[in-house]
């Protein structure tokens, strides 16, 4: 009887495991972003990593990395990774914090740890630029280190640009959404450091506060996706839900207000009844994908998985699936559990 029952809940178990994602989460976060890589026109995640992506490395499609990395880290970017490190060492790249988002990425898969040092020696903070300063520290925060700053030191310089609203700016007193999300998501792992846990209450307290009617936000007077893109990519850094953070309707509001610039192709607009916007559609392709991978336990997109040095093109893509992983190990949990009370039964009645 043990056996007659176990083997078909066994095997049913086994093919659940091997449903694709979405059969198993029609959740509408999945939905967007399989729309987004079905709109991207690639055949599969890796023929777009090989083509599109690996073709406008280090100009533009970093975004985009970060989110494939944190979602599907056994696609092969051997292809990828040579052509960024390429685009970083030739000289092609001029802003500083340019610089240190290519440099992240290599990070977070492990690759070149020396140039990554590099770049964060030669362009943190450079020329004393806000946003130098925000991706230097996600690379201090990454285990990096740098001779003249810790990230002590780049968290109290961070600190000291807050504006007296709560928030952050590139020009001027009055904050910005954008700015103001990407700086939380820096301070995200620094909790600890003095100063920090208070700034990022009342960073999330002015962005609770600049909310629209619609669940969206503005920058510089204009709604657009990406600043519901990085609002959701700071909470996912945090590991805040929408509704601890005291964003009214939860997440299913900050979602609605960000579905408006989705468009027929399953690309994102910058702006309602737009066209298809690349920026807006990466920010939000990150920010989706950040939402899901925290939900699986990640702490963060900008925090490696993996030891720096690590990565080697000839093991490319041998590493097991981040969602794989988040799948299966509860319904392998699952299945031991059954097993184990059918075998206890089976013991304490052997006649079944």
């Amino acid at each position: 009887m043990f056996k007659r029952f176990f083997a078909p809940l066994l095997a049913f178990f086994l093919l659940l495991s091997c449903l694709p994602v979405s059969a198993m989460d029609e959740e509408p976060t999945l939905l967007y972003v399989e729309r987004i890589e079905r709109c991207k026109g690639a055949e599969s995640r890796q023929a777009w990593l090989d083509g599109e992506l690996t073709e406008n490395a280090g100009l533009g499609a970093e975004w985009y990395a970060l989110a494939l990395i944190a979602r599907d880290p056994s696609l092969d970017y051997t292809n990828y990774e040579a052509a960024l490190r390429e685009r970083l060492t030739s000289g092609g790249i001029s802003a500083p914090a340019s610089k240190l988002k290519c440099a992240l990425v290599l990070a977070c898969l492990g690759s070149s740890p020396d140039l990554v040092g590099e770049t964060l020696d030669q362009a943190i903070g450079q020329y004393d630029q806000l946003m130098a300063w925000v991706f230097g520290l996600h690379l201090l925060n990454a285990g990096y280190t740098d001779e003249e700053h810790s990230a002590e030191s780049v968290v109290g310089t961070i600190l000291s640009r807050r504006n007296t609203d709560g928030g952050w700016s590139i020009t001027g007193t009055v904050s910005d959404v954008d700015v103001t999300a990407m700086v939380l998501q820096a301070l995200a792992p620094n909790r600890e450091i003095s100063g920090v846990a208070e700034a990022i209450d009342g960073g999330l307290a002015l962005l609770v506060s600049r909310q629209l009617e619609s669940g969206g936000f503005q920058s510089y007077g204009v709604e657009n996706a990406e600043s519901s893109a990085q609002v959701l990519i700071a909470l996912a850094c945090l590991g805040v839900s929408a509704e601890t953070a005291g964003f009214e309707g939860g997440y299913d509001r900050l979602l609605a207000g960000l579905s408006r610039f989705s468009t027929e192709s399953g690309g994102f607009s910058h702006q309602i009844d737009g066209d298809v916007n690349e920026l807006a559609t990466s920010q939000v392709y990150l920010a989706l994908s950040a939402t899901l991978a925290s939900r699986g336990g990640k702490r963060s997109v900008f925090l490696p998985d993996v030891a720096p040095g690590s990565f080697d093109p000839s093991q490319s893509g041998g590493r097991f699936p981040f969602l794989l992983l988040y799948i299966g190990a509860p319904i392998l949990v699952a299945v031991a559990a059954v097993a184990t009370v059918l075998y206890v039964k089976r013991k304490r009645d052997p006649e079944r």
